[in-house]
């Protein structure tokens, strides 16, 4: 049981730490010409956890919102630590059935 809560604990941070590159792209390439944004969002996957699902914002998008990066990197910061507080609880509940065996 938990190394399925560690399975999709670590998507969770591979879905956070996705959504943090693609912030800092946004960040870094805002003022480029022709640049566009991209979104980074969670898609259930089949076996349990979520697969990161990349989308380009249309042509006609704004290409410079710093208040939606800033929102981005605090969300990410919580689904983050969200996901290793479950890794976290996960291995010691492991470590706990080690002990009981013996």
């Amino acid at each position: 049981m938990s190394i399925r809560a560690i399975d999709r604990a670590s998507s969770g941070l591979q879905l956070a730490s996705r959504r943090l590159e693609a912030s800092a792209h946004d960040s870094a390439n805002a003022l480029t010409d022709g640049f566009r944004r991209v979104d980074v969002t969670g898609a259930e996957a089949a076996a349990g956890g979520v697969t990161p699902r990349v989308t380009t914002a249309p042509a006609d998008a704004p290409s410079a919102d710093p208040v939606a990066d800033v929102v981005a990197r605090k969300t990410t910061a919580v689904l983050y630590r969200a996901n290793l507080a479950v890794v976290k609880a996960a291995d010691e509940m492991t470590g706990q059935v080690v002990d009981l065996v013996g």
